[in-house]
């Protein structure tokens, strides 16, 4: 379990990076799929204790949650719906329309980050690296949007 937590907290920067490089590609490719002017969920963190109960929710549901379901979906999908290389297509695009909120970007982004953790999971066969990325993640976009306001 260690190596597993040690390997999703090298991810969090890889991730956060990762993003940042996405959202402002599409910004300046397409601008167009930023539809939605501020994201809705960053109002959840504008004070200290929203933030920090946001984080918590994030955590758990984002994370925790998150990370377990879809490695269960990934595990029927490999036994008995087509494969795992379609689950990580149906996840991600599931995962993706799950953030609409947030705008057409947010869903290519949060897709693509589902991809991504869909693809740890089955080459290591373990849930934890994702869910230590995914919160990882989620807690430092919260950080982030609590200290430096919305993007």
């Amino acid at each position: 379990v260690r190596v597993e937590i040690a390997v999703g907290l090298m991810l969090v920067p890889v991730v956060f990076i990762g993003v940042v490089v996405l959202l402002n590609a599409l910004r300046i490719l397409a601008p167009w799929l930023h539809n939605v002017p501020e994201n809705p969920l960053e109002r959840l963190a504008g004070t200290a204790v929203d933030a920090a109960m946001f984080a918590l929710v994030a955590i758990f549901a984002g994370g925790v949650r998150e990370e377990l379901q879809r490695a269960f979906l990934l595990r029927r999908f490999e036994r008995h719906l087509g494969g795992a290389t379609v689950g990580v297509v149906v996840l991600s695009i599931a995962f993706g329309l799950g953030h609409y909120t947030q705008g057409w970007d947010a869903v290519i982004t949060t897709g693509t980050l589902g991809a991504f953790w869909a693809v740890v999971y089955l080459r290591r066969r373990s849930s934890v690296a994702p869910v230590v990325s995914h919160a990882g993640f989620n807690t430092l976009e919260i950080l982030r949007v609590a200290t430096l306001g919305s993007s």
